[in-house]
C-alpha cells in the first residue's frame, strides 16, 4: 500500500483546530472521532505496541500535548510531552462472552463517550481481547483538533503495515521548544507578526490585482457576492423539529452497517450521480422510514456535512475542512426524486464555493472570549439535526501487526444537540458505516438499521434498472 512521502505537522494549531480544542472544554461539544479495525486474528500486545512505537517515532504529534498561550494571544502550540508513556495510551479491553461484535460495541460506547486527557497527547488505542474464533480488534480514539477525516486517513495509512514489512513514515521534525512563559509569549509575538505580514502582503496583492485588472475584478464580483450570500443564508437557517431531539444525554451507543461499494458505484454511474450523492440519498431514505415508523411527518432534516478544503494531494495535518449544512429531503418517498433534489442542492453549495469562507468564521470565533465562542458554537449545532461524513479509504487489503484488517468502521462525534452521527469509510470493496447514537434519543437502533438496509436496497435497485446516466 502507499503512504504519504511527507506528513507535515505544524507546531501551532490553525483556526479550525483551535476551535475544536476550545469547544472540547464543554462536555456536549467534545469532538473526538474513532476508528474500529476488525482483524482476522488478534496479534500479541507486544507486536501492536511495536507498530505504534514505529508510528510515534515518525509522527511527532502522537507524543505531543497542547500548550495554550497566555491570554489567548495566539493559537495553542504542540509541544513534546516530557512524561509521555505509551502504556497509558495503549490499553487492553476485555470483551464479555459470547464475544461477538455486539458485545464489543457495547464496551466501546462508554469508552468513546469519555473525554481524552487534555494534559496528554490526544489519542488512545484499545486492543480487544475475547472475541469469537480468535478474531481481533483495535479501536483508535483521536481528538478532532489533531487531524481531520482526510488527514486521519493518512495517519491510518502510515500505521498500517504491508504484509511483508513495515510501511515507512516520514515527518518534518521540529526541535524541542521551551515551555517557559517568556518563551511562549515571544513565540506568540513572532507568530502574530508573521500572520500580520502575511495578511498585509495578501491585501497588497489583492489591491494590485484589482488595479491592474479592474475588468476581471468586476467580472468576479457576482461570484464573490453569491459566495457570501450562500454562506450567510446558511448560518441563518433553522432545523426541523424531530422526535430525535426530544430526549438527550451524554451516553453513546455504537453500531455498524455495511454496503457494497461495487453495487453503489454501478448504481451511481447509471444514475449519473456521485458517491456522496448516493450516500446522502440512502441516509435520507433511512431517516424517512424511521420517522414514518414513529408517526412523524418530517419533510426535511439538516445534516452537518464536513467538506474537505484540501486542494489535490495534501500531506498536511490539522483540519482543512468546512462544516456545512445540507437539507436532506427525507419527506420525499421516491428515491430518484430524492437523489435529484440532493444533487441540485449540493450543486448550489459547490457552485458558490461558500465552503471556502468557513476558515474565516472559525478564525473569528477563536478571537472571541471563550465563554462567548462556546455559546456561539453551541447555538450553531442547533441549526442542524445530525452529522453525516463520508471519507474514501484504501481499496487494497491492509494489515496491522501482521493481522489482516477485515473491516474499518469510522465513528464521528455527537456534538451539541446532535442525536445521530453517521460516518462512512470505504475500504476494499465495502463502504463501512459507523453509527454513533445517543441511546436516549434513539432507543430503537435495530429499527433504524433495518431502515438503513431497506433504503440501501431501494437505491441500488433503482440504479440497477435505470438507463445509463439517467434516472
Amino acid at each position: 500500500m502507499t503512504t504519504p512521502t511527507t506528513l507535515r505537522w505544524n507546531d501551532r494549531m490553525n483556526a479550525s483546530d483551535t476551535l475544536f480544542w476550545h469547544l472540547d472544554a464543554v462536555p456536549e461539544l467534545r469532538s473526538t472521532f474513532g476508528v474500529l479495525m476488525l482483524l482476522d486474528h488478534l496479534p500479541p500486545s507486544e507486536r501492536i505496541a511495536d507498530e505504534f512505537q514505529r508510528l510515534i517515532a515518525g509522527i511527532p504529534r502522537l507524543r505531543q500535548r497542547v500548550l495554550e498561550v497566555p491570554f489567548n494571544l495566539a493559537p495553542p502550540e504542540w509541544v513534546d510531552d516530557p512524561q509521555f508513556d505509551i502504556d497509558y495510551h495503549l490499553r487492553a479491553l476485555a470483551v464479555p462472552a459470547p464475544g461477538g461484535t455486539a458485545e464489543l460495541l457495547a464496551e466501546l460506547g462508554p469508552l468513546f463517550a469519555s473525554p481524552l486527557d487534555r494534559d496528554r497527547p490526544l489519542w488512545e488505542a484499545y486492543r480487544a481481547e475475547g472475541l469469537l474464533d480468535g478474531r481481533g480488534a483495535v479501536f483508535l480514539k483521536v481528538h478532532h483538533c489533531l487531524v481531520d477525516g482526510v488527514g486521519g486517513t493518512q495517519l491510518l495509512t502510515a500505521l498500517l503495515a504491508a504484509r511483508d514489512g513495515r510501511a515507512g513514515v516520514a515527518a518534518r521534525m521540529h526541535p524541542p521548544r521551551s515551555v517557559d512563559l517568556g518563551a511562549r509569549l515571544w513565540r506568540a509575538v513572532r507568530h502574530n507578526a508573521r500572520e500580520l505580514i502575511g495578511a498585509n502582503v495578501a491585501i497588497a496583492r489583492s489591491v494590485a490585482e484589482t488595479l491592474l485588472h479592474p475588468v476581471d475584478t468586476l467580472a468576479a464580483l457576482p461570484s464573490v457576492l453569491r459566495r457570501v450570500y450562500g454562506f450567510g443564508t446558511e448560518l441563518g437557517r433553522t432545523r426541523a423539529a424531530s422526535p430525535l431531539h426530544q430526549r438527550r444525554s451524554l451516553s453513546r451507543a455504537l453500531t455498524t452497517f455495511e454496503m457494497s461499494l461495487i453495487e453503489i458505484d454501478a448504481a451511481r454511474r447509471r444514475l449519473g450521480a456521485t458517491n456522496n450523492d448516493m450516500v446522502l440519498a440512502i441516509v435520507s431514505g433511512a431517516l424517512h422510514r424511521w420517522h414514518t415508523a414513529h408517526g412523524a411527518d418530517v419533510k426535511e432534516l439538516r445534516a452537518l456535512v464536513p467538506v474537505s478544503l484540501r486542494d489535490g494531494p495534501d500531506g498536511s495535518a490539522g483540519n482543512r475542512i468546512a462544516l456545512l449544512a445540507m437539507d436532506l429531503p427525507i419527506g420525499e418517498p421516491n428515491p430518484v426524486r430524492r437523489l435529484r433534489i440532493i444533487q441540485a442542492r449540493m450543486g448550489e453549495v459547490k457552485a458558490d464555493r461558500r465552503a471556502t469562507l468557513y476558515p474565516i468564521l472559525a478564525s473569528a470565533l477563536t478571537r472571541l472570549p471563550l465563554v462567548l465562542a462556546t455559546e456561539v458554537g453551541r447555538q450553531q449545532t442547533f441549526r442542524t439535526n445530525l452529522v453525516c461524513t463520508n471519507v474514501p479509504g484504501p481499496r487494497e487489503t491492509c494489515y496491522l501487526a501482521g493481522a489482516t484488517i477485515e473491516a474499518i468502521f469510522p465513528y464521528a462525534p455527537l456534538v451539541g444537540d446532535h442525536p445521530v452521527a453517521i460516518a462512512l469509510y470505504s475500504y476494499r470493496d465495502t463502504i463501512h458505516v459507523g453509527l454513533d447514537v445517543d441511546p436516549l434519543a434513539m432507543d430503537d437502533v435495530p429499527r433504524f438499521l433495518d431502515a438503513f438496509g431497506e433504503s440501501y436496497a431501494e437505491v441500488v435497485n433503482v440504479g440497477r434498472h435505470a438507463e445509463l446516466g439517467g434516472g
